[in-house]
């Protein structure tokens, strides 16, 4: 066009300098003015020219500029870009976008969709993609790109072009590569869904795969069983060798029990020591028991975890749908009523649900979630009941007990609410509160006028171990301005049942500090004379249950006085529990028993009664009528 313009602009020129060499008249050399008006002609079309080329100029490098501006947003975008034509070839692709790099290499400079999307995306997605480009509309969805070594993810969205005749004329593909997302939306998922520490479905997944089964299931005589699996003594190994054992504990565990289960089924860990199976329809009763008993026999064997031989039981408790129950939630609690009654006789055992048991396993959860928020609600009652010296027959002591007024739950016995205390760890807050309230109140009677008193506390084995008792005493000392030496803690035997040098060690300081201990229940756990020696105890409490029948048993008589003179070897003092009558009493004061607690005397009583009671008795020794 350019040139055109410029040899126009000649022949114009030529044309006027002819006109003023051959028509014009004028005075001046008809030669100079030709060659004047044609330089003026030339300089025009040339300033004219030059105008033109500078434009055009400008216009190119406006258009490479742009041009520089789109392929830098096309080979740089965070989206991957396609063009194609109407048959599907691909006439663009931004190969610098990591997700397409593979691409031209693996396919050339004219790679084909119809090649491309055959070996990297699934049929099924292709069929609902070549549908949308059939009817000229938009598909929006993810794509994966399983060619490399992990698969990548695209959310693509694909939009027909159409000329005007309204025919497909190009398909404009744009996707955002979304593996990262997609990865971290893969942990988050297994996170929700299944346990970090043993990487087995956890309690969520396990309630969603149970409905499926649930679902599945389109005649109702067809069924399946459900294993809740629960380890015993955890709690126990947790607080004598700590958590890192039980976790390899948790870890090993559930690898012998995927060893029991076919991949098909389902096997979960509930959380801490608790896992589930899952038996399909194809699995009846007879299989299910042997199941649960190869669990069992796998679970008994020992644990070797850094130097610990650990030695452990399971308790596995069965339920079936659909006559167990219809939903997955009840299936899943009359599962663990199972287990319960299985852990409640002796554990090392599985048992199938019967009707009843879900009832108890839902008091006992109500009787847990109550006795958390007890101490705040001023529900606790401490009762004290007197320790006699049996040769003088003076008030010497007094053993504290706990009681629970709560008429929701009709106001629970000792027998009933301390075990689920235990359970669940909150004995060890309870056990702090009654240590203190009991300090203060045997202080407080001493200002009142009442001569000082020994007070014999009960330690659980879970207080002892992990609830910082060293710690508690002295706090409790401190605060109420008890003598130590007032104090006297009653451990029961099960705490002897693991002999480490913490436990030791803590007798030690206990005794440095000068409490009293006294061993709790004597001869019906797991006490030797071993024991006895080992450890500094000041007390050996005989249980009620020697003591009860001995004015009719020459047995219990028998075992009694081993006793009293086991004790006294040890120079221990001997307290017998549950004396009920003069007879009795008899007895034990003719074997030399140094003190006697029981209703003979006094049933357990709340601190004013105890006042009133205490001046009666002191009134009647004076009187000498007892």
């Amino acid at each position: 066009m350019a040139y055109l313009v410029l040899a126009i602009a000649f022949i114009v020129s030529t044309a006027l300098s002819a006109v003023a060499y051959f028509v014009l008249t004028t005075p001046y050399d008809p030669a100079l003015l030709m060659l004047a008006t044609l330089a003026a002609c030339i300089s025009l079309i040339a300033l004219g020219f030059s105008g033109v080329l500078e434009r055009e100029r400008q216009l190119k490098r406006n258009l490479e500029l742009k041009n520089e501006r789109q392929r830098l947003l096309l080979e740089h975008s965070s989206s991957a870009l396609l063009l194609l034509d109407d048959q599907l070839n691909v006439e663009f692709l931004n190969t610098h976008h990591t997700s397409l790099r593979n691409i031209k290499a693996e396919y050339g400079d004219d790679p084909s969709l119809v090649n491309i999307w055959r070996d990297h995306i699934s049929e099924e997605t292709r069929q609902h993609v070549r549908q949308a480009i059939a009817e000229k509309r938009e598909w929006r969805g993810e794509l994966c790109f399983g060619g490399s070594k992990k698969n990548e993810y695209l959310a693509t969205t694909i939009t027909p072009i159409l000329n005007d005749r309204g025919d497909l004329y190009r398909v404009a593909i744009s996707a955002e590569d979304i593996s990262e997302h997609r990865a971290t939306a893969d942990r988050l998922f297994i996170r929700e869904h299944y346990n970090i520490l043993t990487g087995l479905p956890n309690r969520q997944f396990a309630l969603r795969s149970l409905q499926s089964a649930i679902n599945d299931i389109d005649n109702a005589k067809h069924g399946f069983i459900l294993l809740h699996i629960d380890l015993d003594k955890i709690r126990y190994i947790n607080d004598s060798l700590g958590h890192h054992v039980v976790d390899s504990i948790f870890t090993e565990t559930a690898e012998r029990l995927q060893r029991s289960v076919r991949d098909d089924q389902v096997l979960a860990h509930l959380g801490a020591d608790e896992f589930l199976i899952i038996l399909d329809t194809e699995n009846c009763i007879d299989e299910a028991e042997i199941l649960a008993e190869t669990i069992l026999d796998r679970c008994r064997q020992p644990f070797y975890i850094n130097h610990h031989e650990v030695i452990i039981s399971a308790s596995v408790g069965l339920c079936r749908f659909p006559t167990d129950g219809a939903d997955s939630t009840l299936l899943m609690r009359r599962a663990e009523a199972a287990m319960f009654n299985a852990k409640e006789n002796g554990g090392d055992r599985f048992s199938f649900y019967e009707e009843g048991m879900s009832s108890e396993t839902e008091l006992r959860l109500e009787m847990e979630n109550h006795l958390r928020h007890a101490i705040a609600r001023d529900e606790f009652r401490l009762h004290y009941q007197p320790v006699i010296h049996l040769e003088s027959n003076t008030l010497r002591g007094v053993e504290v007990l706990l009681r629970w007024e709560n008429a929701a739950l009709n106001n629970p016995g000792p027998d009933q609410f301390i075990a689920v205390a235990e359970n669940s760890g909150l004995i060890v807050d309870i056990g702090r509160w009654v240590l203190e309230q009991a300090c203060k109140q045997v202080v407080a009677w001493s200002n009142a006028g009442l001569k000082p008193l020994s007070l014999a506390v009960n330690i659980s084995a879970k207080q002892f171990i992990s609830g910082d008792l060293l710690e508690n005493v002295r706090y409790a000392l401190s605060q109420s301005g008890l003598a130590a030496s007032q104090l006297e803690l009653e451990i029961t035997e099960g705490l002897l049942i693991n002999d480490t040098s913490e436990i030791r060690d803590t007798f030690s300081q206990l005794k440095k500090l000068g409490v009293n201990l006294s061993l709790d229940d004597f001869g019906t756990g797991y006490a030797s004379l071993s024991y006895l020696k080992r450890y500094p105890f000041d007390t050996l409490k005989i249980d009620r249950s020697f003591v009860h029948d001995i004015d009719s048993c020459e047995e219990s008589v028998t075992l009694t006085n081993a006793i009293i003179a086991m004790g006294h070897s040890f120079n221990m003092t001997v307290i017998a529990e549950g004396v009920e009558n003069l007879k009795q009493r008899r007895i034990l004061r003719e074997r030399h028993c140094d003190m006697v607690q029981g209703f003979l005397y006094s049933p357990p009583l709340q601190a004013d009664q105890f006042v009133a009671w205490a001046k009666r008795y002191a009134e009647m020794q004076i009187s000498q009528h007892i």
